[in-house]
């Protein structure tokens, strides 16, 4: 026995012993070409998954025997991987993968950016994750790609924006892009989380967005997810934010006190304006006037606060040689302005799975599932709304009852009354007893099948799946003041419920060959894709509630409406793809797709779209050795892709509509339909440049770009109605054409071991001009379109443009106001005949832009990004209601007191006793022109030889804050981004006016991002 365990401990002893000769210590340094030092650096033994991270110098140590392999890697830098020998001291200098080529997702297939040879911008996903991440993906794509123009719907969190790519794509079909996250169609991005983006790539014209056929005309926007990494270990990456949202500042404006209010109802009071006589500034007595003066009650800082605004997110990722995968879980919460409420909340949870089945066989999975909740309160132009309630509730009303003294006055339970003030209404009762609430579960799932069947030939499948809920429910509780007005007596309360069932399935399978011959390089790709949409719409109205607490349908005492909807519509298609380059040098590829849409006749279903393109690497030629170009690319395209998006689903088909009379159920034509409907065209031609310089410290591109749209569904007069309510019916007629020029630049200011410094520049222009219209023997072009809000459609002119009667000013001799005829006289007597056409005066900006600075000391690191948008318009009604005498019944703005008194008066608001001074006009017409600072962003990352040893990889902590400071010389209002004017108000062109809704917010958060 003793021999036997002498025997085990010798073994051991040597084995042990082999395993300790064997192993050593790989040491060196980890640095950028620059010699910069890279802390944080991760090096992995792959032969044993053991890793350690660089110091803050770069310095590492990491056991290894010889024929190991040890991967380097950091972020921004190509991974490097050396196999071990017998030399155990090793520098390596990581390569930046902005100097590498660029790998760009396009549609069905990736390729490098010398490759490419149509207009595609790609995105910067760190910066995106610097912002708010309760905001949408869309609204953070402000001002990183040229010709991409977003607009903030307003200001409500989680809500989405207006993106157009290249200007207005279509009047009726549609003008918002084709949304695609991993291969899956999306209607918009505001489900998704922020931190699970790997790459953004944006498909502006024909030739990178034809392969989408009749979805892309408005251009695509390609979001890629993240994804594990082979032969690389698990790694938690751990992300926590806290901070508060606010309003952002008014503009042009500040409204009264209590004492500046009641001085402005006694002064026009006094002057013979009637409606002032009824109010408490003149007939008050002294003794009450002071103390209406002393009350001075803050409404806005009673309904509107900081918000908290929280992000906790977590994500677990690795593989092996066979199976990668990325796991993550996110929480955002964003109160809002809103008080009294719980705001905006979202739980989103990921995972995306690759495993290689077979040496030919790649299968990778992704699944995505986002809840989203919100109770923000209605947003709309009436006491209702909270915003609007905030400005025009008079300072000298209370929230609650007070006696003479200032005091509460109790009920008989001793809980505070609610004031009902102005028409009998409190808002702040109203935010308590008519609760709203909006949720949305989105699912969003694919499986990808990539075989390999030869060297040469490949084939990709995809099937994937967007699966959408959403519900809306509205109570107004019985005996709330609502119910008083709206309710019935004899059932008090109301609810209402409302939603959708969303489905979208999508099947693709792409054969491909690819092969070389000599510096030939082609390939030949075939798609097949069918895609089906399905919508189910319910609403459910009921009425007699017992009691405020029960709000589902089930116990209401009378049901009052309830009706659903089916929707559904199908898109078949087929395609062709050529790829072919001469030695990298000279380049060209060529799409030609068919689609077959549901929505149209059977004579006109199918359409034909092709695009083509070319480029010239010329930097690669031998005369242009020497000069400091890098890369330098001229390349040009053209092609047609089709739209039909925004259309009905039945749009062709003559349509029954059934209803009840007289007890009996009854059917009647309500759509004659149009069988000969088609797709609208867009033709866009594009030219660019992208260059490199100086050894990749100057990157960029120069566009320009023509897009005609033709075929545009518009309502053609019929002769006689023949069912057709409005007695038109939707056709193919009508054209538009946008152009402009698009600059993204990107410039290495400094690079030194330390300093690093780098601004980066984006810039388009859209110039648009709509040249036919329904034609008519009076107007062979087109007549114009009444657009709503004073906005219309004309030929000639731009879309959306100004229609208005012209302010002339104020008469300094007796303040009467005056407008200009149709003529260019002045006149006192406003008449909507003399609107004229405003060209070039539009909600559309004709240019924007963004510049994003960065910089890093060591392990800080500052980044700021301005965005700012030129040419646009918009009616401030906001404006006009608190400047206008007609609303002195509420509270109004200082400026009001800027009237005119006496003769001689000038650069004066009218006399209160004209009151048609508000007429819509171009008196209330602003530039929307503004600079924005859209992010700050401030963080430290702390060296790794202090975190390392509690078993860390990675510390950075760091503050943001979002929209911090705007600049609006010519704007007056609440704020000069304008999307809806007001969420339930919003007919005519996005911007066009704005009327209280909720505006942009600023956010400041701090937050701790933690690897290990």
């Amino acid at each position: 026995m003793k021999i036997t365990n002498y025997t085990i401990l010798l073994v051991t002893f040597l084995l042990s012993s082999t395993v300790l000769i064997a192993q050593n210590n790989v040491s060196g340094l980890v640095t950028s070409e620059e010699g910069i030092p890279l802390s944080g650096a991760t090096i992995l033994n792959t032969s044993t998954n053991d890793a350690v991270v660089a110091d803050f110098d770069g310095n590492y140590t990491i056991s290894a025997s010889s024929g190991d392999v040890v991967s380097y890697s950091y972020v921004g830098y190509e991974s490097q991987e050396v196999k071990i020998g017998s030399n155990f001291s090793i520098d390596i200098q990581l390569v930046s993968s902005t100097e590498l080529d660029e790998v760009v997702v396009l549609g069905f297939e990736k390729k490098t950016r010398s490759e490419i040879t149509a207009a595609v911008s790609t995105i910067n996903t760190q910066e995106l994750t610097n912002l708010n991440t309760s905001t949408s993906i869309s609204n953070m794509l402000q001002g990183k790609a040229a010709g991409v123009q977003v607009v903030a719907t307003n200001g409500k969190p989680g809500s989405g924006a207006y993106v157009r790519i290249r200007g207005i794509g279509s009047i009726t079909a549609g003008s918002a892009p084709l949304f695609i996250i991993d291969g899956v169609q999306a209607p918009g991005t505001q489900n998704l989380n922020p931190f699970d983006i790997e790459s953004v790539s944006v498909l502006k014209d024909a030739a990178s967005s034809a392969i989408y056929g009749s979805r892309a005309a408005n251009g695509v926007i390609i979001i890629t997810t993240k994804r594990g990494k082979k032969n690389k270990r698990a790694t938690v990456e751990f992300t926590s934010r806290f901070g508060y949202t606010s309003q952002t500042e008014e503009h042009g404006f500040r409204m009264m006190t209590s004492s500046e209010k009641l001085q402005y109802e006694r002064e026009l009071g006094l002057l013979g304006y009637v409606p002032a006589q009824a109010q408490l500034g003149y007939t008050s007595s002294l003794n009450e006037y002071n103390r209406l003066a002393a009350i001075n009650f803050n409404w806005k800082d009673a309904l509107l606060r900081d918000g908290e605004v929280v992000t906790n997110q977590i994500s677990v990722t690795g593989g092996e040689e066979n199976f990668q995968y990325y796991l993550s879980v996110s929480e955002d919460r964003n109160e809002g302005i809103i008080d009294q409420v719980t705001g905006f909340q979202r739980q989103s949870a990921r995972l995306n799975v690759d495993y290689q089945a077979k040496d030919w066989l790649n299968i990778g999975v992704n699944v995505s599932v986002a809840d989203t909740k919100s109770d923000e309160p209605r947003d709309r132009y009436n006491l209702q709304s909270p915003i609007y309630a905030a400005y025009t509730t008079l300072p000298y009303e209370t929230e609650y009852v007070r006696d003479n003294n200032g005091d509460l006055v109790l009920d008989e339970n001793g809980q505070k009354q609610y004031n009902f003030v102005g028409f009998g209404w409190s808002i702040t009762e109203a935010l308590a007893n008519n609760p709203e609430f909006e949720g949305n579960t989105t699912l969003l799932a694919n499986i990808n099948l990539e075989s390999t069947i030869t060297d040469k030939l490949t084939n990709t499948t995809n099937f994937g799946i967007n699966n959408q809920k959403f519900r809306r429910e509205y109570y107004y509780k019985p005996g709330s003041r609502l119910d008083d007005f709206v309710g019935d007596a004899n059932a008090p309360g109301g609810k209402t419920d409302n939603g959708s069932f969303f489905t979208d399935y999508n099947i693709s399978n792409v054969l491909k060959y690819k092969n070389s011959i000599g510096d030939h390089n082609f390939s030949v790709s075939g798609l097949f894709e069918f895609n089906k949409i399905s919508s189910r719409t319910y609403s459910l109205e009921s009425i007699g509630f017992a009691s405020g607490d029960l709000s589902v349908q089930s116990v209401a005492a009378e049901a009052t409406d309830a009706s659903t909807d089916l929707f559904e519509r199908t898109l078949l298609s087929y395609g062709g793809f050529l790829d072919y380059n001469f030695d990298g040098k000279y380049l060209f590829t060529s799409s030609l797709r068919y689609d077959q849409a549901s929505v149209f006749g059977k004579e006109n279903r199918g359409g034909t779209f092709w695009s083509t393109s070319a480029a010239w690497n010329i930097a690669r030629e031998d005369f242009m050795q020497g000069l400091p170009f890098d890369d330098l690319k001229l390349r040009a395209s053209a092609g047609v892709s089709g739209n039909q998006a925004g259309i009905g689903y039945y749009e062709s088909l003559a349509v029954i509509g059934f209803g009840s009379f007289n007890s009996q159920s009854t059917a009647a034509p309500t759509d004659n339909g149009n069988p000969k409907l088609k797709f609208e065209e867009n033709y866009t031609y594009d030219i660019g440049l992208e260059f490199t310089m100086f050894n990749d410290r100057l990157r960029g591109a120069i566009d320009y770009y023509k897009k005609v749209t033709s075929d545009l569904l518009l309502d053609r007069p019929l002769l006689s109605l023949g069912g057709e309510p409005d007695g038109s019916i939707l056709s193919n007629v009508g054209e538009m054409v946008n152009k402009g020029v698009e600059i993204e630049l990107d410039y290495d200011v400094l690079r030194s071991d330390d300093l690093y410094v780098n601004v980066s520049a984006t810039f388009g222009t859209v110039d648009n001009e709509v040249t036919k219209l329904v034609p008519s023997a009076s107007y062979p072009e087109g007549a114009e379109i009444d657009w709503g809000s004073g906005v219309y459609i004309k030929p000639g002119e731009e879309y959306a443009t100004f229609k208005l009667v012209r302010w002339a000013g104020v008469n300094p001799a007796n303040g009467q106001p005056l407008w200009y005829d149709k003529d260019g006289n002045i006149t006192a007597t406003y008449s909507t005949d003399d609107e004229v056409y405003l060209s070039g005066k539009s909600p559309l900006a004709d240019m924007d832009g963004g510049l994003n600075l960065f910089a890093s000391y060591k392990g800080f690191d500052l980044s700021a990004d301005f965005y700012g948008k030129a040419g646009g318009y918009s009616i401030s009604y906001n404006t006009r209601d608190i400047l206008d005498p007609a609303n002195i019944s509420d509270n109004m703005a200082v400026e009001a007191f800027n009237y005119w008194k006496r003769p001689g008066d000038v650069n004066v608001q009218p006399s209160a006793q004209y009151t048609d001074a508000s007429e819509t006009s171009t008196r209330y017409l602003y530039k929307t022109d503004y600079i924005r600072l859209r992010n700050l962003n401030f963080g430290y990352t702390i060296p790794s030889s202090i975190v390392e040893s509690s078993g860390l990889e990675n510390v950075r902590v760091y503050l943001t804050g979002q929209n911090l400071w705007t600049y609006a010389p010519h704007y007056v209002g609440l704020d000069p981004e304008v999307g809806v004017g007001v969420g339930e108000s919003s007919d005519g062109e996005f911007g066009t006016f704005s009327i209280f809704g909720i505006p942009i917010l600023k956010s400041l958060q701090f937050g701790i991002d933690i690897k290990f």
